[in-house]
């Protein structure tokens, strides 16, 4: 077996459009966030509609308890902070998840507030995407981190 150094690759090489590529590989291929996460979520839906909105993917976890994960390709923003709380709530989940590529420090602060002030069978999570590929070649893999999770 060879070693080799390992390279970033842009996410948006490999998923142009966030809501038409990212989320669709996303709900194909969720097992990448389960092994990072340690619990099973399955997706129910895509684009689950919340009033006029729409999360980006709704599911479960392996006990019944509802999931939402909102997916961002950039920048954390306040925008999508609104979003996870209001998908949450109407959506009545016990588990938020909330993709980035780079998690802003204030807004990793609400996520771990949040998990010290809810009950225990409330759980939000802020992860950090990025994609990798070693030296040369031409398979990328996604990694996932969790900045942010219940203690």
């Amino acid at each position: 077996m060879q070693i080799g150094k390992i390279s970033k690759v842009s996410l948006r090489e490999l998923w142009h459009k966030e809501d038409k590529d990212f989320t669709v590989w996303m709900e194909e291929n969720i097992e990448y966030l389960n092994d990072v996460l340690n619990f099973e979520i399955s997706i129910d839906s895509r684009e689950e509609r919340v009033g006029p909105f729409k999360v980006d993917l709704f599911g479960e976890d392996q006990s019944g308890n509802k999931v939402i994960i909102e997916n961002q390709l950039e920048k954390t923003d306040h925008d999508h902070l609104g979003k996870v709380l209001t998908y949450f709530v109407n959506l009545e989940a016990g588990t938020a998840i909330w993709i980035s590529k780079h998690p802003r420090e204030e807004h990793s602060k609400v996520i771990e507030w949040l998990n010290e002030i809810t009950p225990d069978n409330v759980a939000f999570y802020l992860i950090k995407i990025e994609a990798i590929k070693i030296e040369n070649q031409e398979i990328a893999a996604p990694l996932f981190t969790i900045i942010q999770g219940p203690s």
